[in-house]
């Protein structure tokens, strides 16, 4: 009986697992031959893919030598923070009188006041048969030369010197107008190995690592047109320092490329560098009439300086030479920040014209580096590359 009663159970149960799958996952197959498929299922929009990870890049030359050249043409604002040069004041000039309506006059005013310059990129590198690794080398140059000029735009009014000390410091002694001129040399030299890879069909990631050596060289002048005794025969008194600084030390960034097809790209890259770099200044003043005043400061010093690059833009490429060559061009706009670059010193009272009241009245001479000194390049690039 019991038997009878299990094998009734077992074909009962047998049917339902049979019946279940059959309504299910069997519904896919055709129940016999001459039932036509079901249809397919149409997308409005196909879904991305199919995605590479980690695919290194190439340039799919025809007989590749995997060596590249390029040269970037620049146009550059360089700036430089702290250097304002005088107070233009509207009163009376006089020894001990306030300043009034004082207006700061400088380079560092206005964006207008720097003048656009040239500059060059050359680099060269090679794709390493190692995972496909990249190594170049690149040289940067830029070189701007400046000019501002300040005139008291009263009668009475006179320029307020920041950078004079000591006898005729007074505004009666230093006349109505003051000029400036601001030269800089740039040149770094980087040395970097990357590694270009596909991270999908369309986004190329190229970290990268090495080594920056930098120059920045400065002139710094300013003007000063003075007055004698009279107040009718101007002389002529400049400012004049050199603040020259070279470092060494580690680069690093990441380049990154979006593909939008039939060779446009976007790109955008951001790298950073700390160097330990040395400090030369060399800052001299002279004063009119006397042989005896004025200053002399040299000031050499080691300081570890950081800096941040970033650039944005736009690429086209093509292939010729029966596939064997491709031409590349970009343009981007670039940001490249120097920070306490600029270290000469601001006097901002000298060993006279000190009320008489104070018990010293001579050999007080306060003064300090100029503050925010971060030295900028901003503007346009223009590269073209060749890969063979």
């Amino acid at each position: 009986m019991h038997l009878k009663w299990n094998m009734s159970f077992g074909r009962v149960l047998a049917s339902s697992v049979a019946a279940l799958i059959a309504t299910t996952g069997l519904n896919a197959i055709p129940r016999d031959p001459c039932e036509p498929p079901p249809p397919p299922v149409c997308c409005e929009e196909p879904r991305p893919g199919p995605f590479a990870f980690a695919y290194p890049f190439d340039m799919d030359l025809n007989c590749p030598k995997d060596f590249y050249f390029r040269v970037d043409g620049l146009a550059m604002q360089a700036k430089e923070d702290g250097l304002e040069f005088g107070i233009e004041d509207s009163s009376t000039p006089a020894a001990n009188s306030p300043i009034t309506n004082g207006q700061v006059v400088g380079f560092s005013g206005d964006s207008r006041d720097y003048d656009w310059n040239p500059g060059l990129r050359v680099a060269m590198g090679f794709y390493l048969n190692h995972d496909a690794w990249q190594l170049d080398f690149a040289w940067t140059w830029v070189n701007a030369t400046n000019y501002q000029k300040a005139n008291s735009n009263t009668s009475l009014g006179a320029m307020l010197p920041l950078y004079a000390l000591g006898v005729g410091t007074t505004a009666g002694a230093i006349g109505s107008r003051m000029s400036a001129r601001w030269d800089t040399h740039y040149n770094t030299f980087d040395i970097r190995l990357g590694k270009p890879h596909y991270v999908s069909r369309y986004f190329i990631v190229n970290p990268h690592f090495g080594l920056r050596g930098g120059w920045i060289d400065q002139v710094f002048g300013v003007d000063m047109a003075g007055s004698t005794s009279n107040g009718t025969t101007p002389n002529r008194t400049i400012m004049h320092a050199k603040n020259d600084f070279w470092g060494v030390g580690a680069r690093c960034g990441i380049d990154t490329d979006w593909v939008l097809g039939k060779g446009w790209c976007l790109f955008g890259n951001v790298a950073g560098s700390l160097l330990f770099g040395k400090f030369e200044l060399d800052q001299s003043y002279s004063l009119p009439g006397s042989s005896a005043d004025g200053y002399t400061i040299n000031d050499d010093f080691y300081q570890n300086v950081p800096n941040m690059e970033i650039a944005l833009g736009v690429g086209w490429g093509i292939y010729f030479n029966k596939k064997r060559n491709h031409i590349g061009i970009r343009a981007a706009y670039e940001f490249h920040e120097w920070w306490d670059q600029l270290n000469i010193r601001k006097f901002f009272s000298g060993s006279t014209g000190l009320p008489t009241t104070t018990p010293v009245t001579t050999g007080i001479y306060a003064n300090d580096v100029v503050s925010r000194g971060n030295f900028t390049l901003n503007g346009f690039s223009l590269r073209v590359q060749f890969d063979i």
